[in-house]
């Protein structure tokens, strides 16, 4: 049966040079208190959507969690690069991973928790600045990886 993590704790950060703005996300396992530590630069939502071909905020967080504890299981297993791979291949690949590790290794949690009113919900959700930070529109991140690959093969890489 695979190991539940929870998202404990997500903290307003930077970088030590303060430039880079970013969460800090605690992640701890139920079954034995163990802590892993995220540091997730903002921009990693949006830049992540659009290498990946994701269409939600939610997905992008729910894959960026499990990429953060599926190296706990399977530290060795090379991640493969979205930007060698058509989109719907790359959104395929990372949803993959994500299913390989929690039928495998581990399930985060990373849903809404329920409750009866909206701001009940936002005040029990930690991801909540997460979500709220960014929106993913599908039809722009999907235009922006156009533009992007269509670069990476005019400069050869």
């Amino acid at each position: 049966m695979p190991d539940a993590w929870q998202v404990t704790e997500v903290t307003d950060t930077a970088d030590e040079s303060g430039r880079i703005d970013a969460w800090e996300i605690m992640l701890t396992r139920a079954s034995d208190g163990v802590t892993v530590g995220v540091f997730l630069p903002k921009v990693a939502i949006e830049s992540t959507a659009v290498a990946c071909g994701l269409a939600s905020t939610d997905e992008v967080i729910d894959v960026l969690m499990h990429r953060a504890v599926h190296p706990v299981y399977e530290p060795n297993l090379p991640e493969t690069n979205p930007w060698q791979m058509p989109g719907e291949e790359a959104r395929a690949a990372v949803l993959e991973r994500v299913e390989r590790c929690r039928r495998d290794h581990a399930t985060v949690a990373t849903a809404v928790p329920k409750a009866r009113t909206a701001a009940a919900r936002k005040a029990a959700d930690v991801l909540a600045p997460l979500r709220s930070y960014v929106r993913i529109d599908p039809v722009k991140a999907a235009a922006t990886r156009l533009e992007q690959q269509r670069a990476l093969l005019q400069t050869g890489a």
